[in-house]
């Protein structure tokens, strides 16, 4: 899990403010494609919204050779959804 700034959520009829990325994988062949499941989470840690981003192409080749492969994850992850992580 890692914080992101505060990103407010249109969630079940109500204004909800997300702080929290979390990422899991759901998917990978270990050639050239991952899946990721991601939760946006509130400041009690319960699931606002959530969804799948790839890492794919270049992205995938790269992951992990220059840094910590879960941070990088959170990076690549992030900057697909434009969130910026804290």
């Amino acid at each position: 899990m890692r914080e992101i700034q505060p990103l407010d959520i249109w969630s079940n009829g109500e204004t909800k403010t997300a702080v929290c990325l979390k990422l899991y994988i759901s998917y990978d062949n270990l050639e050239s494609i991952a899946a990721l499941q991601y939760s946006l989470c509130d400041i009690d840690g319960v699931t606002i919204y959530e969804g799948q981003v790839m890492i794919a192409g270049d992205d995938y080749l790269n992951w992990g050779a220059t840094s910590d492969s879960n941070n990088e994850a959170y990076v690549i992850a992030a900057t697909q959804l434009n969130l910026s992580l804290v």
